[in-house]
């Protein structure tokens, strides 16, 4: 039977200076292309910073006519690049009183988007119960080169039953940032 090795002892493989200078070539090689696939080149290049851009709705306007219902109450659905957002928010209620004070809203939009296609939809509240729907017909787009965009406003008219060219019943006003 053979006595037991020394555990005091350490001993280390031999490796030559040839083969040093591949062992280091190679872990060089690795993070240079772990950081191109990750997109973090360091010194060769720098990634760009994730912009979050806000639409944001500032005011409401009910325009009053005569073949316009009478509503005192709004609720909007902002649609951006078909990502609905329904002001406002409150878990009170789900109707706003449009006039001076109106409180302003603001919501994240798509990350990584060039453009925002942005179109409302607009509900009132009479005062007998019924809900009139507005909307606006067109989709405006806004490039990304474009924002900020201040003091924009789509005007929305009734929609359903009633013609088309009718008078504005609601203009909203919003900024993108």
């Amino acid at each position: 039977m053979s006595p037991p090795p020394d555990v005091t002892s350490v001993t280390s493989a031999k490796v030559s200076r040839s083969g040093a200078i591949w062992v280091a070539a190679i872990t060089a090689a690795g993070g240079f292309a772990t950081a191109v696939a990750t997109g973090s080149i360091g010194l060769l290049g720098k990634t760009e910073p994730i912009t979050q851009r806000w639409i944001q709705i500032e005011a409401v306007q009910i325009v009053s006519a005569p073949p316009l219902p009478a509503i005192d109450r709004i609720r909007l659905v902002a649609q951006v690049n078909g990502v609905s957002y329904a002001y406002p928010t409150s878990v009170n209620s789900v109707w706003a009183a449009v006039g001076p004070g109106m409180a302003s809203e603001r919501y994240p939009l798509p990350i990584g988007a060039e453009v925002f296609r942005v179109k409302f939809y607009g509900f009132g509240l009479t005062a007998d119960g019924k809900i009139p729907r507005y909307e606006n017909r067109d989709t405006v787009e806004y490039q990304v080169r474009q924002i900020p965009v201040r003091g924009a406003k789509q005007a929305l008219q009734l929609s359903g039953s009633m013609p088309s060219g009718l008078a504005t019943g609601l203009i909203v006003r919003y900024t993108i940032e």
